[in-house]
Protein backbone atom coordinates (compact mmCIF):
# COMPACT_ATOMS: atom_id res chain seq x y z
CA UNK A 1 0.00 0.00 0.00
CA UNK A 2 2.99 2.19 -0.41
CA UNK A 3 3.08 5.26 -2.80
CA UNK A 4 6.70 4.70 -2.96
CA UNK A 5 7.59 2.68 -6.27
CA UNK A 6 10.99 0.95 -6.61
CA UNK A 7 12.47 0.71 -9.72
CA UNK A 8 15.73 -1.68 -9.63
CA UNK A 9 17.47 -0.73 -12.78
CA UNK A 10 17.49 2.85 -11.23
CA UNK A 11 18.53 1.86 -8.17
CA UNK A 12 21.66 -0.58 -8.71
CA UNK A 13 24.36 -0.08 -11.01
CA UNK A 14 25.42 -1.56 -14.01
CA UNK A 15 27.92 -5.04 -13.51
CA UNK A 16 30.99 -3.48 -14.92
CA UNK A 17 32.68 -6.09 -17.41
CA UNK A 18 35.36 -7.01 -14.75
CA UNK A 19 35.39 -6.21 -11.31
CA UNK A 20 36.79 -4.10 -9.15
CA UNK A 21 37.12 -2.81 -5.47
CA UNK A 22 35.11 0.60 -7.00
CA UNK A 23 32.85 -1.16 -8.38
CA UNK A 24 32.07 -3.36 -5.47
CA UNK A 25 32.06 -0.73 -3.47
CA UNK A 26 28.91 1.67 -5.46
CA UNK A 27 27.06 -1.97 -5.30
CA UNK A 28 27.26 -1.98 -1.87
CA UNK A 29 26.78 1.77 -1.21
CA UNK A 30 23.19 0.99 -3.40
CA UNK A 31 22.31 -2.21 -1.08
CA UNK A 32 22.59 -0.11 1.94
CA UNK A 33 20.40 2.34 0.25
CA UNK A 34 18.02 0.42 -0.84
CA UNK A 35 18.11 -1.20 2.47
CA UNK A 36 17.50 2.42 4.13
CA UNK A 37 14.65 3.49 1.73
CA UNK A 38 12.44 0.27 2.62
CA UNK A 39 12.91 0.30 6.41
CA UNK A 40 12.13 3.84 6.17
CA UNK A 41 8.52 4.96 7.00
CA UNK A 42 6.77 6.55 3.80
CA UNK A 43 3.27 7.79 2.57
CA UNK A 44 0.51 5.25 2.82
CA UNK A 45 -2.34 5.51 1.08
CA UNK A 46 -5.50 2.77 1.32
CA UNK A 47 -8.89 2.09 1.64
CA UNK A 48 -9.49 -0.89 4.06
CA UNK A 49 -7.42 -1.15 7.37
CA UNK A 50 -8.04 -3.88 10.14
CA UNK A 51 -5.96 -3.58 13.01
CA UNK A 52 -6.51 -6.21 15.38
CA UNK A 53 -5.32 -6.61 19.08
CA UNK A 54 -4.39 -2.65 19.80
CA UNK A 55 -3.33 -2.34 22.99
CA UNK A 56 -5.86 -0.73 25.99
CA UNK A 57 -3.32 1.39 27.15
CA UNK A 58 -0.70 4.05 25.93
CA UNK A 59 1.98 2.88 28.45
CA UNK A 60 5.48 1.49 27.20
CA UNK A 61 4.31 2.11 23.31
CA UNK A 62 6.66 4.24 21.01
CA UNK A 63 5.62 7.79 20.08
CA UNK A 64 3.11 7.21 16.91
CA UNK A 65 1.73 3.88 18.15
CA UNK A 66 -1.92 3.19 18.08
CA UNK A 67 -3.80 1.65 20.92
CA UNK A 68 -7.94 2.07 22.26
CA UNK A 69 -9.62 2.77 25.01
CA UNK A 70 -13.23 1.22 24.38
CA UNK A 71 -14.14 1.97 20.59
CA UNK A 72 -12.01 5.12 20.59
CA UNK A 73 -8.26 4.95 18.56
CA UNK A 74 -5.46 7.49 20.08
CA UNK A 75 -1.93 7.85 19.24
CA UNK A 76 0.40 7.78 21.51
CA UNK A 77 2.11 11.19 21.66
CA UNK A 78 5.39 11.94 23.49
CA UNK A 79 4.30 15.39 25.30
CA UNK A 80 0.78 13.91 26.62
CA UNK A 81 0.09 10.94 29.40
CA UNK A 82 -3.04 9.20 29.10
CA UNK A 83 -2.32 6.98 32.70
CA UNK A 84 -5.05 4.09 32.96
CA UNK A 85 -7.91 4.21 35.50
CA UNK A 86 -7.94 9.03 35.22
CA UNK A 87 -11.96 8.46 35.07
CA UNK A 88 -13.44 8.62 38.46
CA UNK A 89 -16.76 10.34 40.53
CA UNK A 90 -17.29 11.71 43.75
CA UNK A 91 -19.43 13.67 45.88
CA UNK A 92 -19.28 16.15 49.23
CA UNK A 93 -21.82 17.12 51.18
CA UNK A 94 -25.78 17.67 50.46
CA UNK A 95 -27.45 19.39 48.16
CA UNK A 96 -31.66 20.55 49.21
CA UNK A 97 -33.97 22.33 46.48
CA UNK A 98 -37.09 23.87 47.51
CA UNK A 99 -39.81 24.79 45.02
CA UNK A 100 -42.72 26.96 46.03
Amino acid sequence: MTSRLLNFNQILPVAPLQYTPESQAALTRAIYNLQQNLQNPGEMRGTKVTLTDLPTSDQGLEVGALYRLGNQVFIALGDVVSPPGLFATGSVGSVTIAIT
